[in-house]
């Protein structure tokens, strides 16, 4: 999981509520124009990552569906105290995978994996408010997770959290309460490792020292492509590269 920043709400959605105030995303999720609207910038806000597991998020192909949808962060209700409508709200909205969830997406072949779920599958509609971390409410810096290029699994950095103030035990909580460990991620975050892996190892025997390779491949791999997407699994690429990934990151004012 990284640090997300929000843009400014899409114009459809603030025109769909202020006409259906108390409308759930059920209702809302049927109005294409708006759908799509919402989609697209949440994308865009996300660098076309799963806003908890980073794999990238693929548009429809054919007959097969994209590996996208919206996420509520805090469950789908209106609260019966203040009359907050949760199912509208752009703040609580973000973009995810279906988790392993569904056979009909795009690259089915490594992205179903039922019952092996993650992200939002297993979040359902409950409340982790104060159990896991929001991603809108991460700091940009330092990464707080590190990952094992072994396996491709993710752990809890505990030096970076102390230092940003983060509570260990909740950067924990998401990691086990979303699945981020799940093996279809582990599988699947373990290739880019390795791929990096593998080209410093070929610009260290061109000749390049490992600090020099580690500079010149971060540059080369951890920026947005031309779409505005970042790399899938952003913070695996990060964590691996280490000090490089930070000075890049630091270089071209990295926001989230």
């Amino acid at each position: 999981m990284k640090k997300i920043s929000k843009s400014t709400e899409p114009e459809k959605l603030t025109q769909y509520r202020q006409l259906n105030p108390t409308n759930e995303w059920k209702r809302c999720h049927r109005n294409k124009d708006c759908r799509v609207q919402i989609q697209d910038q949440l994308k865009l806000d996300q660098g076309g990552l799963c806003a908890y597991c980073e794999i990238d998020l693929k548009p429809a192909n054919g007959e097969d569906a994209a590996d996208l949808r919206v996420e509520h962060f805090h469950p789908k209700k209106i609260d019966a105290s203040t009359q907050h409508n949760w199912h509208l709200d752009w703040q609580n909205l973000l973009a995810c995978c279906h988790g392993g969830s569904r056979s009909d997406i795009v690259d089915s072949t490594s992205r179903y994996t039922s019952p092996d779920h993650s992200c939002d599958v297993p979040k359902a509609d409950n409340d982790w408010g104060n159990v896991i971390l929001n991603p809108l409410h991460l700091p940009a810096f330092p990464c707080l997770f590190k990952f094992n290029r072994a396996d491709g699994s993710i752990s809890v950095n505990v030096t970076h959290c102390q230092q940003a103030g983060v509570d260990e035990g909740k950067a924990q909580a998401t990691i086990d309460n979303l699945r981020l460990n799940a093996k279809r991620l582990r599988d699947l975050r373990k290739p880019v490792l390795d791929e990096l892996n593998e080209q410093l190892q070929k610009m260290v025997l061109t000749g390049y020292t490992a600090e020099e390779a580690g500079i010149r491949l971060t540059k080369a791999v951890l920026k947005k492509d031309d779409q505005g997407n970042w790399p899938a699994f952003f913070s695996a690429i990060r964590s691996y590269l280490g000090r490089a990934a930070e000075q890049q990151l630091n270089t071209i004012n990295y926001k989230g």
